[in-house]
């Protein structure tokens, strides 16, 4: 049973603690609304300082240089931490229109000695190529399975999980033209599928049906960013599906008021809200479908600009965990036998 990682296939029991969504580069800059007052657009060709930091906790995206990651000195330097903190393997969503980077993945992988799975696919629709109308289901497949077997972006480094495809409030035509491609793929290859999911909507239901009609494996779905607005009951409706829901945002505890609306609307749950909300769904008996990242997607999140880090779930929400009652052994499931049996193709 296997993963491929970015520099080449390893044993899924070998992958130890896992941080299942990640981003070590990225750029999101462009789907960031234009402000039209001009405070607001000064303020966003700032640079991330201690002086807009009180900004960015209500709005991260007030200042759009923390949308992009691309000084490889400190993303060097977070996933050392990761690595120190215990951390063994990184899983980074970055897609090709936000920022892939296959090249440096691999780089960093040898350097630091920490397996990196990549992501392939397309993100929301905000973000597709200009000829993303022209393409079709089955093109689209094609060049998921180029990636998935022979390279990602003219390099031989080949992506070990689909996604994180995008899916918008509304699922747009060409998302899912995207959805019935990876479901394609994924019963073919084996391999797990991680489904950006808006972090308001509850299109869990339709991403699945869609999803599971194209011939994809339920057990091998994940629905993200299902911890911003935790709704109980559509988890447990989701995981009756038969899929993974992954609590992702660990770290990110922002709220946007009216004044502030426009990627985010409104309220993030806080760490503690989460950590409580696995442990009810731990008690209903859904040990094995969970999955928990911190989706490091802005400069705030990192140890540099004044964030937790790459390492925030394994030093300061494990402890948070063992506080809320869920046991070193369920941790060890969700921390490592869950993401493992994700990733893993199937295949020796």
């Amino acid at each position: 049973m296997s993963v491929m990682t970015v520099t080449g296939k390893v044993r899924s029991d070998s992958l130890g603690w896992v941080l299942p969504h990640e981003h070590a580069f990225i750029d999101l800059r462009s789907l960031v609304p234009a402000f039209s007052e001009i405070s607001r657009k000064k303020l966003a060709q700032e640079q991330v300082s201690l002086t807009n930091i009180g900004k960015l906790m209500r709005n991260p995206y007030a200042v759009l240089d923390n949308a992009v990651i691309d000084d490889e000195r400190v993303v060097r330097d977070e996933l050392l931490k990761f690595k120190r903190a215990g951390g063994t393997t990184f899983v980074d969503l970055t897609l090709r229109d936000i920022g892939r980077d296959p090249t440096l993945l691999a780089a960093l992988s040898r350097e630091l000695d920490i397996k990196i799975v990549a992501g392939c696919g397309y993100y929301i629709n905000k973000s597709h190529p200009d000829d993303m109308d022209s393409k079709t289901v089955d093109s689209i497949a094609e060049e998921l399975f180029n990636e998935i077997y022979i390279g990602m972006d003219g390099t031989s480094i080949r992506a070990g999980v689909i996604g994180e495809i995008g899916t918008s409030e509304i699922i747009y035509p060409n998302e899912k033209k995207t959805l019935i491609a990876s479901a394609i793929v994924q019963k073919e290859t084996g391999l797990g599928l991680h489904v950006h999911t808006d972090l308001y909507a509850t299109n869990g239901y339709e991403v699945i049906t869609i999803l599971t009609d194209h011939g994809a494996a339920a057990e091998k779905i994940c629905i993200n960013h299902i911890d911003v607005d935790i709704k109980m009951n559509y988890l447990k409706d989701l995981l009756e599906m038969g899929v993974y829901v992954e609590f992702d945002n660990f770290g990110k505890e922002f709220y946007a008021d009216k004044r502030d609306r426009s990627v985010l609307r409104g309220l993030f749950a806080r760490d503690i809200e989460r950590v409580r909300a696995i442990k009810q769904l731990i008690d209903w008996g859904y040990l094995s479908q969970i999955l928990i990242s911190n989706d490091v997607c802005l400069k705030t999140c990192l140890h540099h600009y004044g964030g937790w880090g790459y390492d925030h779930v394994i030093t300061n929400i494990v402890p948070m965990m063992e506080d809320e009652g869920i046991t070193t052994e369920q941790i060890q499931t969700i921390m490592c036998t869950n993401p493992a049996a994700f990733l893993d193709d199937g295949k020796d």
